[in-house]
């Protein structure tokens, strides 16, 4: 095994340390002679702009309508008045009043703080009648853009607009696929676009040397489009900016203030990294068959996770369960005399939760009669659509919900003997005549609501004594979400290899929520969504597996629509070249936990974007689909079907394939060998570690392939499916 290594080379510490113990000071400059031009710089990096001519600071007006259905938000925003405040007034060397030059009452203020670890824009209150101010910022032309939360489409921002609302990623993910049609067309708006993210932010890092971070949780705008500005559009209650920068301080500089600023997620449990966490559903004697069928083929297993524990139900989309937290007896019977048996052979079991109950469950009555729901307009529980089944939404602004959750639902699982769950949804908060305990508006909350309920969570653990041997892992979140939630996963993508809501996506998604905090992150192996024809298949679910090896957790998932898919328990060769992987990632587990102390001291992720470990390289700049894990490993997974080569970007150095041990020297593009079980690996030439250790036997190929007649199943699967959709 490897030796624990604390990879923090020196100068990594003195660029964290000096870039975190740096002061963020403003400078302004004024334009000479007669103009009006001001500039306002953070350490020596431009920021903002204004003359009379561009001003900087616009105020307007609008009506913006949040249309949702299951957590999908159509929103229409319609702008009534976009006023241009080009009168600027110095009031002080750190307050400026900018107001409109037709009416001079029309003004905002804007006050420069120095600060450590950020300096920041403060800005009064909008004029009445006014809901939101545009901000303008300087931009480059080459310069590159990070951040925005969770972005699953591309790494870099540039060219597009990032409406900063929490909700559904949706299916598909770009509007001129067949997939994202049927979603949209058939399931209510569902398909989704590049922007569409269970985890935005109103954060963002600049190649130029600067970032920023807007305090406010109203929706906002990210606007990319110009190569000249940058433009934030805020509605609500405009709060702050917060700056960093340097002229000398990279993507990844800006990015470890940041981290250092809102915290780290804690050391994941050791048994974490001993196996795979095997995603199971049907029953007591279901799952114990099927684990025994993965053990007895050599699949090294740490966890087995029941999302069905509460019980299920049947919809549309598929099997879902019926959202009522606690052990049904009756689906799992013995449960709890099954569990410590388990644990004594060092399997735990994981369940599901979220912050919604199924109004025909027992635990809603309960905290009905309580009234631990969010309200509607006439103070009676708010009832929303979930897609078939109907719940209430926990009240997460209440103090007294909160604790009832924390003691009736956690407390009650832990005691059972449960290790970790899915913490999942939060991000389909209701706008619409919602009301709430603290008094706030759904607008102001609804992005905070995933905070909220990541807290619940992380307050449970804690006060149970059981951080540090229970993980649980969300999909949802905003700017803060780090220093709450123990594990993040990325969501439901389609069983496929597009790029905007395939196996792809997740590459973009780790590496973007990275920098903002969280530094680790896994997905579905096999992914998730199966709908309108699109099913899995073996090639898949074991392409996906290969790249999960370089990840920190590996957990499968049956998806929507198990019986449709391909499992890891499908046939014999699966689980063997499952098992084998499996192995390889517990060979890494040292290594893991050397990048994970590397992330809590520095704030780095350990899957990094190759441009942050090499922001000389402009090659590495254009690479969103590789990644480095730690500080050695340089991961280019497979990301297409039926090949055996694949094209890799090979960064500066010298670098040793993992497979083959053939040398290389970048930066260079080079195909590489890459059968099923061996995706492009390389790590550093001077690595010390005994990399051997991870160089298993591929697994012989079985007589015949059993994966053809699942093709054709899958052809036959969307010709039914079309057919009777459009005779419906």
């Amino acid at each position: 095994m490897f030796q624990l290594n604390f990879i923090c080379a020196l100068h990594v510490l003195n660029v964290f340390c000096l870039a975190s113990a740096t002061l963020n000071t403003w400078t302004v400059d004024t334009g000479t002679g007669s103009s009006t031009s001001y500039s306002f710089a953070i350490n020596s990096v431009k920021v903002i702009e204004h003359s009379s001519q561009s001003p900087c600071v616009y105020v307007g007006s609008g009506t913006t309508i949040f249309n949702e259905y299951h957590g999908n938000f159509d929103i229409e925003d319609t702008i009534e008045r976009r006023i241009p405040l080009s009168l600027l007034t110095a009031v002080s060397d750190r307050q400026y009043k900018f107001a409109s030059v037709s009416d001079s009452s029309l003004s905002v203020t804007l006050t420069l703080v120095d600060g450590d670890p950020f300096g920041e824009i403060q800005f009064t209150d909008l004029p009445d009648g006014y809901d939101r101010i545009w901000i303008r910022l300087v931009a480059e032309e080459s310069e590159y853009v990070y951040g925005g939360g969770e972005q699953f489409t591309s790494l870099n921002l540039r060219g597009r607009k990032y409406p900063i609302w929490t909700r559904e990623q949706g299916v598909g993910r770009n509007k001129s696929s067949i997939v994202t049609f049927y979603a949209d067309t058939l399931s209510g708006g569902a398909g989704g676009d590049y922007y569409t993210t269970y985890y935005g932010e109103p954060t963002f890092f600049s190649s130029r040397g600067y970032m920023v971070h807007s305090t406010a949780t109203y929706y906002t705008i990210l606007d990319f489009t110009s190569t000249s500005i940058h433009e934030l559009e805020v509605h609500g209650n405009v709060g702050s900016l917060q700056v960093a920068g340097g002229v000398d301080m990279t993507i990844s500089d800006l990015s470890q203030v940041y981290v250092k600023a809102t915290g780290v997620m804690p050391e994941l449990p050791g048994w974490v990294s001993e196996g795979a966490i095997v995603g199971l559903q049907g029953g007591t004697d279901r799952m114990n068959q099927l684990l025994n069928k993965v053990e007895d083929n050599g699949v090294k297993v740490s966890a087995v996770w029941i999302q069905d524990w509460a019980g299920k139900i049947r919809t549309t989309f598929g099997s879902r369960v019926f959202w009522n937290w606690e052990w049904n007896d009756e689906q799992y019977p013995g449960l709890d005399t099954e569990i410590p048996k388990l644990k004594a052979r060092g399997v735990r079991v994981l369940v599901y939760i979220n912050p919604y109950l199924n109004i025909e469950g027992p635990l809603f009555k309960e905290a009905d009669s309580l009234g631990y729901f969010v309200k509607n307009s006439s103070d009676q529980t708010y009832i929303a659509d979930f897609g078939e089944f109907y719940c209430g939404t926990i009240d997460l602004t209440n103090p007294a919900a909160v604790n009832w959750y924390k003691a009736r639902i956690v407390k009650r699982a832990l005691d059972l003997g449960i290790s970790g769950w899915m913490a999942d949804f939060s991000e389909y908060l209701m706008v619409d005549n919602a009301k709430f305990f603290s008094g706030q508006s759904a607008l102001e909350l609804h992005n905070q609501w995933p905070l909220l309920w990541a807290k619940l969570n992380r307050e449970a653990v804690e006060e149970a004594g059981k951080l540090g041997e229970v993980v649980f892992w969300m999909r949802a979140g905003y700017a803060g979400l780090s220093k709450y939630t123990t594990l993040f996963w990325a969501g439901d993508q389609n069983v496929d290899y597009t790029v905007s809501d395939g196996l792809p996506s997740v590459i973009p998604a780790a590496l973007s929520a990275g920098l903002q905090g969280i530094g680790m992150t896994h997905y579905d192996i096999g992914l998730y969504t199966s709908l309108f024809g699109v099913t899995r298949d073996k090639e898949l679910l074991l392409r996906s597996a290969e790249m999960a090896v370089f990840t920190p957790t590996m957990r499968t998932h049956e998806g929507n629509r198990p019986s449709e898919n391909w499992q890891l328990y499908s046939d014999v060769d699966t689980m063997k070249q499952f098992a084998r992987l499996v192995k390889i990632y517990t060979a890494l587990s040292n290594y893991t936990k050397a990048a994970y102390a590397d992330y809590k001291l520095t704030g780095k992720p350990l899957q990094r974007a190759l441009s942050s470990e090499f922001p000389q390289d402009s090659g590495s700049w254009e690479v969103e689909h590789e990644y480095m894990y730690g500080e050695e490993l340089l991961v280019a997974p497979v990301l297409q079907a039926n090949v055996s080569e694949w094209k890799v970007y090979i960064p500066p150095g010298n670098w040793v394939h993992l497979w083959t041990d053939k040398s290389y020297t970048g930066p260079m593009k080079a195909a590489v060998p890459a059968p099923l079980g061996q995706p492009p690996v390389f790590y550093k030439h001077k690595s010390s570690y005994p990399w051997s250790e991870l160089k298993l036997p591929l697994v012989p190929p079985p007589p015949t392939s059993s994966t053809a007649s699942h093709g054709l199943s899958a052809c036959l699967t969307l010709a039914a499916t079309l057919l009777t959709l459009f005779l419906a």
